[in-house]
């Protein structure tokens, strides 16, 4: 533990006060003995004043960069639509303040890669926000693999389908009765307009899939082809990706964003991961991972507990455990969001120009 970090809390703003703000980040903070969060920010008087109310935190600043200019912060969580994160996650730190960034890290992956030098320069974390990265059983499966389990990865597919249909329809009330947000729900744009979400099922939901792709395997994409479908929607539902990585590895990511909300028990998140030693079938929403080695050995991981697969706390409370013991490892780290940009970057470019996208070219 850092010198003088003992019984002490980090103080720690919050950057937007959206539904996703409040729903995961502000309740993991306020309730985390580590954590006091003593300042939060947002352009709307309404969602502010709420969030204020519902947690007790009484310093409210309308304009993001007056709290941060009030110079005794630990460290920042930015939860605002995708659209506006980079610029404010460039002014986190540029005051030198660790930061916590909700996922899709930005939309460009020039805009990710600059983030990653500029939290290199002023020495501090950068945190995606990837709740899967802090599950034991993926720790313990990206663990064997960077021991040489699976040996060289040679083939990889993710599936992800999931329950987002009518965020895209700019209807985010249908999942009231599922999600019973006690402060806000999402703006009805947030998700749907691609001038505030950039993409549709791609920067809400392969992001993760392939975050988590990235951090188990250290895979870099190298050349991403792409098709994606909205059917009638401005943004898409339905991604097909197809990916090569450096050191010849390949790899497919499928995703779909229409699974009813009756059928909301039912979502999928399946990775398969093949090397030339074994292979891996990790089902996410199931909690379940098994290895399978050449030799007929079968390994099979302890499973999740069914409370235990999305843990939505973990993110904000891994920036505080990073400002008050700096030697802890970062868990979702900058570069892992940076490679996830450029990989969904390529995917959308391929879609649009029908081509082969390199990552050199983004």
């Amino acid at each position: 533990m850092a010198a003088g970090s003992a019984g002490r809390r980090a103080r720690i703003g919050v950057i937007g006060t959206g539904w996703w703000a409040t729903y995961a980040h502000l309740p993991a903070l306020t309730s985390y003995p580590r954590a006091n969060v003593v300042a939060i920010a947002d352009p709307s008087p309404q969602r502010l004043a709420q969030a204020g109310e519902h947690f007790g935190i009484s310093s409210q600043f309308a304009d993001y960069r007056a709290m941060l200019d009030r110079g005794d912060l630990d460290g920042v969580v930015v939860a605002t639509p995708h659209s506006a994160h980079y610029a404010i996650a460039s002014d986190v730190l540029s005051h030198g303040i660790p930061l916590m960034l909700e996922k899709p890290m930005v939309l460009r992956a020039r805009e990710a890669r600059a983030l990653v030098r500029q939290a290199e320069q002023q020495q501090v974390p950068l945190v995606v926000g990837y709740p899967y990265h802090f599950i034991q059983q993926h720790a313990a499966l990206r663990a064997r693999i960077a021991d040489g389990a699976l040996g060289q990865i040679q083939l990889t597919h993710t599936l992800f389908a999931s329950m987002v249909l009518e965020y895209y329809r700019a209807n985010p009330q249908a999942y009231a009765d599922v999600f019973k947000w006690q402060v806000t729900g999402p703006q009805p744009n947030t998700y749907s307009d691609p001038a505030v979400a950039g993409g549709g099922q791609g920067h809400l939901q392969v992001t993760h899939s392939a975050a988590l792709l990235l951090w188990l395997t250290d895979l870099r994409p190298r050349e991403v082809a792409a098709f994606m479908e909205g059917f009638d929607l401005r943004v898409d539902v339905c991604d097909a990706i197809s990916a090569r990585f450096e050191g010849g590895a390949v790899g497919t990511l499928a995703s779909t964003g229409a699974i009813p909300a009756s059928q909301s028990a039912h979502q999928q998140l399946e990775l398969r991961l093949y090397g030339s030693e074994g292979y891996a079938l990790l089902d996410a929403m199931a909690g379940t991972c098994s290895i399978f080695y050449n030799d007929g050995k079968i390994d099979r991981l302890d499973d999740v507990p069914a409370d235990g697969r999305y843990p939505q706390e973990t993110t904000s409370r891994h920036l505080v455990d990073l400002v008050l013991e700096p030697e802890t490892v970062n868990r979702s780290p900058g570069e892992i969001g940076a490679r996830t940009v450029e990989l969904l970057e390529a995917a959308y470019r391929s879609a649009a120009e029908r081509r082969v996208i390199t990552v050199d070219e983004l």
